[in-house]
């Protein structure tokens, strides 16, 4: 098993985490029960470089993701992107399916194929929850189609671009009547450039910090692209730069064991004071309070 995280951080696996077949294919599906009992690991706080799914068939509890609990439901759906982090508090008869990939995968020679596309893909409109009304039995079907494919037995390889082809169609079925609704009118141009902006934010958040400086990689200027985030989100390019590391400092601080310090210096602020009060400004809270607040009892 291989993982990619830093000495205290909180544990990222790779798709070779989950085996060979997972590695080779850049595609892993299991039913939840089984994928438990052969990776406890994953019962801890973690996340992931691909992207997710999880589909309960049957149970309840919690999901806990990037500290906003879901409830775990029959008929529910939970997709994440890469980063996340993520942990659960399961029924013991809770059952289901989870199913990884990374990009290539879904892009599979197809340029244009942008997952982004897809709301629960979107982290400017987090929605990784979704209740089905019912069984979908289309979905189910596809699914376990999806693990018998997966699965093919020997040392036969599974049909990958079938295995694609099914996944595009959970994927949309799962999209359909879900539209995020937008902050105006944002044009297909001007969403198109906020998912380009999306992708620099989450390369360059902690190092970049400044409006013009994503302005200038897009070769826009800066009161132009600050338009485009208010329109389309509703938020000003600062916010979303300033929410895309307080997010990553409340990850740091609730699933790994670092000082204050580390923390700042980890997301490139020179002054732990600075960092502090950078912290309480957009939370309301300081570090302390927040990490006070996530580890008292329930």
């Amino acid at each position: 098993m291989k993982r990619t995280a830093a000495l205290n951080d909180t544990p990222l696996y790779c798709l070779d985490a989950f085996g060979e077949r997972a590695e080779q294919s850049l595609f892993y599906i299991e039913t939840l029960q089984e994928h438990l009992q052969k990776h406890p690991f994953v019962s801890r706080s973690h996340r992931h470089d691909f992207y997710l799914g999880l589909y309960i068939s049957r149970g309840s509890g919690t999901h806990t993701i990037d500290f906003v609990d879901y409830p775990v439901r029959s008929n529910a759906f939970y997709l994440m992107t890469p980063g996340q982090v993520h942990a659960w508090n399961l029924s013991p008869e809770t059952d289901g399916y989870f199913f990884f990939f990374v990009p290539a995968f879904y892009q599979m020679g197809q340029q244009e194929a942008d997952l982004t596309a897809f709301p629960f893909f979107q982290s400017f409109h987090p929605s990784p929850y979704i209740q089905l009304p019912g069984c979908d039995t289309v979905i189910d079907m596809i699914i376990q189609e999806m693990l018998k494919e997966y699965k093919t037995p020997g040392q036969g390889r599974p049909d990958l671009p079938l295995l694609r082809s099914y996944l595009e169609v959970v994927l949309r079925k799962l999209t359909r009547g879900r539209d995020v609704p937008m902050g105006g009118e944002a044009t297909p141009n001007a969403t198109h450039k906020l998912r380009k902006l999306e992708e620099l934010i989450n390369h360059h958040y902690r190092e970049l910090r400044q409006p013009h400086e994503y302005a200038a990689l897009m070769n826009l200027s800066a009161s132009y692209l600050n338009n485009v985030c208010k329109t389309v989100v509703g938020k000003t390019l600062s916010d979303l730069i300033n929410e895309r590391v307080i997010l990553e400092a409340k990850r740091f601080f609730s699933y790994a064991d670092l000082t204050i310090s580390q923390v700042a210096v980890k997301l490139n602020f020179a002054d732990p004071s600075y960092f502090i009060r950078f912290f309480k400004k957009h939370t309301g809270q300081t570090p302390e309070q927040f990490r006070e607040q996530i580890n008292r009892p329930l």
